[in-house]
């Protein structure tokens, strides 16, 4: 659980149904008018209780000088019954804390009431905020009492009756209001933290590693116009993370995909590659897309994954100069320019060539070809340019433009060491022989995954490790991912009361690792470095600076139900990487799926069971997507009415790149002929569909037959679809059809010849008659 302010309220033998309740302000007025959150939450009437109570210093530090102090309330109602109005008292400490792990209890009970708020009910479904403000004359802290921190406690209790329906766990709802104070919500707690002047004359020194990684709703690589929105955004956590000294942490997929676009990736983002290329700060690539090591080991792959080529995205780049010298943008160095070192760059991150069924065909051996057609992946695979899309303009012609290798792409000559960094910290015993094997030297662990004594860099073996502080990443993660203002400021004071509790404790040294995923979807990840460097007992420190210490491996690693989704989809890569035999460019297919596989793997999902259940789901449902491949697909039932036709054959081109394929139609029985039977060079566009004309002629009058169609590879060396197309024949009635329209026409005739005889009788008795009888006739009209 983060180390903040959340308490879950229980009563006595049952759970009370929760709510949310806005919390007015200590000088206004009582508010009871909650706004409802965008989509309330389903609760059962009598379930678990969910009931949070949030509180939070807007600044994290109070000075001696301030005037006043204010505090931020969050009340989260996540069931379906109304809150009835009460009460919020606030209590502070009347000591100091002087251990980090108190700041995660409740105050003591010699803590002292400083403040109370009343509240109004709460709406079903809804969070609500407040401020409360405290002069500074009524906190109770001794202008001449020690600096550091403080605990501060809320506690939330209802004094009205509650709502009609309301009622605790094993009880029927009521319809009429109660006295009953069994049907009174519990009281809510929570707790926070205060600097109180600083920390005195003490600091800790802190080291910071800040992961310049992709947001999550990028599968594969960035488009052009998300390079262009991403990186300013890049741009100030690199001039943040400058000024606090900090070690660079970064997904290849940044790199790969800005030079990937050669001289049409936008200028903001080649001018951001060339201030990373040129830090003097220090770096490390992670492994291509945060993938997770400790998961790779621990399904027993004898290497690290790795991408196999990045063809499916370079075909939309142009490159001025020579191809596959690595740079693919030419751009001066700024002020960060200066320093520029060179390391070898680690295997674990990047490295062309890797069989794609290598590594997942050593996962217990399972077979390769475990497709599950049934499952899917619709996670925006799609969107990020690898089928074309809005940069499918001016995509370059491979047969015309040789396109950069991966080594280059993914060349990185500013690595400060080989360093690996598994999901929360934590190595599976697997981790480290893999390690050793791949030449990798270089751990981040996380206190939660390993047992630190002294500094925070230490040796195992041969490997060097830097161990990050849990609680010190946890604040941070919240001050990055939460979802309100006051869960953020939240977030923030317990990062500065845990570095002011490190500080006046003497620690030896810190490292706080920014979380992967929460710095990713930040808005301004920047912004938190930014308040690190206003906490004066904070000393920026480089991790080489660190001190030593011995640390010790504790049990951990994936969780079980991760590692069999993994397992699952790295076993049907190879069964996709098939398909690739009818594609013009086979390799695009196979360097697009590893590229998805290695994202699928990534460390934001590590911690989330159910979310990353969701994501394993999508992923195969988009790999039963894939593997529909090109294939006949019939939209109704045919119907052969004449002894010839030209049946037309739908082809279906389900993979995100264009098809080059040769189609075979046999009779499925002796009732039907087929003239034509190869259909050679068919052109399948990307997700599109074509028309084959078939020549059939049928042999029988009347019955039941069909077109067997095979769908190969250009070459008819590779099938990868063989069906059946239903064809009813109805040629009998195309005889029926011709005697009644030679019938039609024999009527016709022979009504022409009577009529004309009709009318030359006509004529001639009208020629014979008298000219008297004639002139008696009407004129002619």
């Amino acid at each position: 659980m983060l180390p903040v302010l959340r308490r879950h309220a229980r009563s006595a033998g049952s759970w009370a149904l929760a709510g949310a309740v806005l919390i007015g302000s200590i000088t206004g007025p009582v508010l009871a008018d909650p706004h409802s959150a965008d989509a309330a939450p389903s609760a059962e009437v009598g379930g678990d209780p969910d009931i949070e109570l949030v509180v939070a210093p807007r600044q994290p530090v109070i000075a001696a000088a301030d005037d006043e102090v204010q505090f931020g309330l969050l009340i989260r109602n996540a069931t379906s019954a109304e809150l009835p109005a009460g009460t919020v008292t606030l209590e502070i400490g009347a000591a100091r804390v002087t251990d980090a792990a108190d700041l995660d209890t409740e105050p003591p009970a010699a803590a002292v009431g400083f403040a109370e708020a009343e509240v109004g009910p709460t709406a079903s479904g809804a969070d609500q905020t407040a401020t409360v403000t405290v002069a500074r004359a009524d906190l109770p802290i001794d202008p001449g009492a020690a600096p550091g921190a403080y605990r501060v406690g809320a506690t939330l209790e209802f004094t009205e009756e509650p709502q009609p329906g309301f009622a605790v766990f094993g009880s029927e709802p009521a319809d009429e209001p109660s006295d009953d104070p069994a049907n009174v919500p519990p009281p809510v707690s929570s707790t926070t933290a205060v600097v109180w002047r600083g920390a005195g004359a003490q600091s800790v020194p802190v080291s910071v590693i800040v992961p310049f990684v992709l947001p999550s709703d990028i599968r594969t690589l960035p488009t052009r116009g998300q390079l262009e929105e991403l990186a300013p955004g890049w741009d100030r956590l690199l001039t943040a993370a400058r000024a606090h000294e900090a070690t660079l942490a970064i997904d290849p997929r940044i790199i790969a995909g800005i030079r990937a676009y050669g001289d049409e990736a936008p200028r903001n983002a080649q001018l951001l590659l060339s201030r990373l290329e040129t830090t003097p700060l220090p770096s490390f690539l992670l492994q291509f897309a945060d993938a997770d090591p400790s998961a790779q080991a621990a399904l027993g792959f004898t290497t690290l994954l790795e991408p196999t080529n990045l063809d499916f995205v370079s075909r939309f780049g142009s490159f001025g100069g020579e191809a596959g010298t690595g740079g693919a943008v030419g751009v001066e160095a700024d002020s960060d320019a200066s320093g520029a070192g060179s390391a070898s760059r680690s295997s674990a991150a990047s490295g062309a060539g890797q069989d794609a069924e290598s590594s997942a065909g050593s996962a217990n051996g399972a077979d390769a070809a475990n497709a599950d057609a049934a499952n899917a992946d619709a996670a925006g695979a799609d969107a990020e340019g690898a089928d074309g899309g809005s940069d499918a303009d001016g995509a370059a012609d491979p047969e015309t433009e040789s396109l950069p290798a991966l080594a280059d792409l993914l060349a990185w000559p500013q690595e400060d060491a080989a360093r690996v960094w598994p999901a929360e910290g934590r190595a599976d015993p697997a981790l480290l022989p893999l390690l050793e094997r791949e030449g990798v030297d270089g751990l981040v662990l996380s206190s939660d995954g390993a047992s630190l004594s002294g500094g925070p860099r230490a040796a195992l073996g041969d490997t060097s490790v830097t161990v990050t502080d849990a609680g010190l990443d946890a604040a941070a993660r919240t001050a990055l991912e939460a979802a309100t203002e006051t869960e953020r400021a939240g977030g923030v004071a317990q990062l500065a009361a845990r570095l002011a509790v490190d500080a006046q404790r003497g620690s030896d040294g810190v490292v706080i690792a920014l979380d992967r995923g929460a710095t990713g979807d930040a808005a301004d990840p920047a912004a938190l470095l930014e308040q690190l460097e206003a906490f004066d007992w904070s000393t920026p420190t480089t991790l080489a600076e660190q001190r030593t210490g011995t640390v010790e491996l504790r049990e951990s690693g994936p969780l079980p139900d991760r590692l069999e989704l993994l397992r699952s989809a790295s076993n049907r890569e190879g069964s996709v990487n098939e398909l690739g035999a009818v594609l013009t460019h086979p390799e695009y297919l196979s360097g697009y799926q590893r590229t998805r596989l290695l994202e699928l793997f990534s460390t934001r999902y590590a911690g989330d069971a159910s979310g990353f259940a969701k994501i394993a789901a999508d992923y195969r449902k988009r790999d039963a997507e894939l593997l529909s491949g090109v294939q006949a697909i019939s939209t109704e039932h045919i119907q052969l009415v004449g002894s010839s036709s030209r049946v037309p054959v739908q082809l279906r081109n389900a993979l995100p790149f264009d098809a080059v394929v040769s189609v075979d139609v046999d009779p499925a029985s002796a009732a039907l002929s087929v003239e034509e039977r190869r259909f050679a060079d068919v052109v399948v566009p990307a997700e599109t569909t074509e028309r084959v004309l078939v020549p059939v002629r049928s042999r029988v009058s009347s019955g039941e037959s069909g077109l067997v169609v095979s769908v190969s590879d250009a070459s008819a060396q590779t099938t990868v679809f063989t069906g059946t197309l239903s064809i009813t024949i109805r040629s009998s009635i195309e005889t029926i059809i011709f005697w009644a329209l030679g019938g039609l026409a024999v009527l016709l005739l022979v009504f022409g010849i009577v009529r004309s005889v009709r009318r030359r009788r006509g004529r001639i008795a009208t020629a014979g008659a008298p000219a008297e009888a004639r002139r008696d006739q009407p004129p002619a009209m």
